[in-house]
């Protein structure tokens, strides 16, 4: 049987016409910039597709704003798994992807999504697995996705510099409940000695 026959069964689902919503305490990146290589915009994140079993995203779909970079504005799908997000500034940040990637890969079209449409946005960011995931894992979820390339932890939790940011957060709170605490003592020392003089 081609590839070309194993329709995905319908769990990818876009999250705006679903009766989904972002988890409590995860940022909803939506229209979020996407940054590419040499820091470069690439177009904005406008909808996410996530698998209505595990409950987890799979891909952003992305509007290339094709003209800057001299290609044809359109959707593509970009894997979770390969993305970093800065939280503070709103930015989707794709690390190592340059603008031949966004040429290979294939438009996004609602509700057209295959295993082989998966496979070759893969083959696009991951050509030296050719082949690799063209066995019995490709009708399996869990085993399509726990490959490297489907893996996407980086993408559910946060970066490192949002890690360090929040603890510098914690640190500046801390700070500020000291400077309270040095002014009510200094409060408290002033009314000491209003009460002797």
């Amino acid at each position: 049987m081609a590839h070309s026959e194993y329709v995905y069964d319908g769990h990818l689902k876009e999250l705006h016409s679903s009766e989904f919503e972002i988890a409590t305490g995860e940022p909803d990146i939506r229209n979020w910039k996407v940054i590419g290589l040499q820091n470069q915009e690439v177009g904005r994140v406008s909808e996410l597709l996530f698998n209505d079993i595990s409950h987890r995203v799979r891909y952003l779909i992305v509007n290339i704003n094709g003209k800057p970079l001299n290609l044809i504005s359109r959707p593509v799908l970009i894997p979770a798994s390969l993305v970093d997000l800065l939280k503070d500034e709103k930015i989707v940040l794709l690390n190592g992807l340059t603008i031949a990637h966004l040429a290979l890969l294939p438009t996004y079209e609602k509700g057209k999504i295959s295993r082989e449409t998966e496979l070759s946005i893969r083959d696009v960011f991951s050509p030296g697995y050719n082949g690799v995931f063209r066995d019995k894992d490709i009708l399996d979820d869990d085993e399509f996705y726990n490959k490297e390339f489907g893996d996407n932890r980086r993408f559910a939790q946060p970066r490192m510099e949002v890690t360090e940011r929040n603890s510098a957060k914690e640190e500046i709170r801390d700070n500020i409940e000291r400077m309270k605490e040095s002014v009510r003592n200094m409060e408290n020392e002033v009314e000491k000695l209003d009460r002797k003089g």
